[in-house]
């Protein structure tokens, strides 16, 4: 399969998210009262949004780019910090309105999660690699050619609900 530079950024493109994440739960925490049960309940809801995209875009109608990916995992390949932006603020409206800004804030807080998690498990070099040996042997065997298993990156719950997971022995990596 040949691969795209569709999703290709800069470098400052790529890491921006790892300061608007936070600044976006910060103003969030400034606008309501925390309710951590509310925030388990956005943390879940990522869970399952992180699952879902990974299994059903990105292995499906955006293949092509997301192989780019997993042909070259350093590469500064992912979905740019103005549209992750736009849509955490247009949710945070939403969530301000309605009330829910405790669900806005654990899935944001997912979200970074994610992405850190994501970050690391590709770089063995990193100090936070050592503690996180099993979800970088599932992602490992997720990014071996022609195994559509293990889509959930952060955790691996929703590929035990849907029966996508394989388990693999972290101490062979």
């Amino acid at each position: 399969m040949a691969v795209s530079n569709k999703w290709l950024m800069s470098s400052l493109a790529y890491y921006l998210d790892f300061f608007t994440v936070p600044a976006f739960v910060i103003f969030a925490l400034c606008l309501a009262p925390f309710e951590p049960g509310l925030a388990l309940v956005g943390l879940l809801a990522w869970t399952l949004v992180e699952y879902s995209a990974h299994r059903f875009l990105f292995h499906s109608l955006y293949r092509r780019e997301h192989w780019t990916h997993h042909v070259d995992v350093l590469a500064y390949i992912g979905v740019s910090s103005w549209k992750t932006s736009s849509t955490f603020a247009a949710l945070l409206l939403l969530a301000w309105y309605t009330g829910l800004v405790s669900v806005f804030i654990g899935a944001v807080t997912g979200y970074f999660f994610y992405i850190s998690v994501h970050y690391v498990m590709h770089r063995p070099q990193h100090w936070a690699y050592g503690w996180m040996r099993g979800l970088v042997a599932n992602h490992d065997l997720h990014h071996r050619q022609g195994i559509e298993k293990n889509f959930g990156v952060s955790s691996p719950l929703w590929d035990h609900v849907f029966r996508t997971y394989i388990r693999v022995d972290p101490a062979q990596h």
